[in-house]
């Protein structure tokens, strides 16, 4: 009994339209048939039978198609699919239908008059076939509806369960990227100044637990991200000190966009590994919302150049993909690099 309720339950709509339409169909018939109001007669029984035999066709087409897909390992709805349901439960509907006829006209002793003429039996085969055509055409339209709905549905969930997968695998190559950086950078300052080096592994410690916490976050506020940024800036200043500056644009700490973790570390961390800066010429790095959220900084040359594998920007950049479905734009020119990271826009479901 639970299941036949929740059977309903889930196809509350369509049986509803399936009564509203035994209704029309009904008045329509009783309408065309009468020459005038006088002879008009309505019986309230009619759309009540008419919609019993569209219900019954209904479970019929619906009964046909679980047991045809029991034996198809097809995984998403196909029309073809849907023609070859239609087949089975048309030929099926038909023979069943006169099967059950007959057995009711023997009990009640009426094959003669259901059955005594050609005509009889032609007329009620074609009232069989016109009604499957309507009602059996409904259901397969319904049912192929609800069906491609819920694929839809399965779909959507996989994309989004291998997206976030995929992000999380991108994160996972990002912190051992963090971390080598800034060990290069510590077991520099051991060898300059040990004090600094004390320092600096202090701060790092307390930055590489944000990195631990967040590790999993696929999203974070604006304003976390900017304070990380600064920080990890602030620890870059420990060696660096007047070589590179952080300018981020005043109305930035006030915004309510959402960002990945790390990404603005990244561009951070790429600017100052990748351009020399020094007193007289320091790197100038601002963070400001123009088309974006955008990141740039004025080029120093190294004597050195460093030829990076470019895996934290790739990384960001397939992020950004799988976020919004843009990749982050790289700008860069003699004397400026620029990325653009774009608006990522939440969902009612986020």
């Amino acid at each position: 009994m639970k299941k036949v309720t929740q059977y309903l339950k889930s196809n509350r709509a369509y049986i509803l339209f399936l009564f509203l339409f035994s209704w029309v169909l009904t008045l329509k018939n009783k309408i065309g048939v009468a020459s005038s109001w006088d002879n008009y007669v309505f019986h309230p029984d009619a759309p009540f039978w008419v919609f019993i035999g569209g219900f019954l066709i209904f479970i019929f087409t619906d009964f046909i198609k679980r047991k045809t897909e029991k034996r198809t390992t097809q995984t998403s709805p196909s029309i073809w699919t849907y023609l070859k349901f239609f087949g089975i439960s048309f030929i099926g509907y038909v023979v069943v239908a006169n099967l059950f006829g007959i057995m009711i006209s023997v009990i009640f002793d009426t094959v003669s008059r259901n059955y005594g003429t050609s005509y009889q039996i032609t007329y009620r085969v074609f009232s069989q076939i016109l009604d499957f055509i309507i009602f059996g055409g409904f259901s397969l339209a319904y049912l192929y509806s609800q069906e491609n709905i819920a694929y839809k549905k399965k779909i959507n969930a996989y994309e989004i369960s291998n997206s976030k997968s995929k992000i999380q695998q991108l994160k996972a190559q990002l912190n051992p990227h963090f971390l080598f950086n800034n060990l290069n950078i510590l077991d520099q300052l051991i060898e300059e100044d040990q004090e600094k080096a004390s320092d600096f592994l202090s701060q790092f410690a307390e930055l590489y637990r944000y990195v631990i916490k967040n590790a999993n976050k696929e999203l974070t506020t604006l304003q976390e991200e900017l304070t990380f940024a600064q920080n990890y800036f602030e620890l870059m200043e420990k060696k660096y000190q007047g070589y590179y500056h952080l300018i981020i644009q005043e109305n930035l700490k006030n915004s309510t966009i959402i960002v990945p973790p790390f990404c603005l570390q990244v561009l951070v961390e790429n600017a100052i590994v990748h351009n020399l800066g020094t007193i007289s010429n320091p790197v100038n790095i601002t963070i400001l919302l123009e088309d974006g959220l955008k990141v740039s900084n004025n080029k120093v040359a190294q004597h050195q150049t460093k030829k990076g594998n470019g895996v934290a920007l790739k990384n960001l950049s397939d992020q950004f993909q799988l976020l919004t479905n843009t990749p982050i734009s790289i700008d860069e020119t003699n004397d400026n690099f620029t990325v653009t990271l774009p608006f990522i826009k939440m969902s009612n479901n986020d």
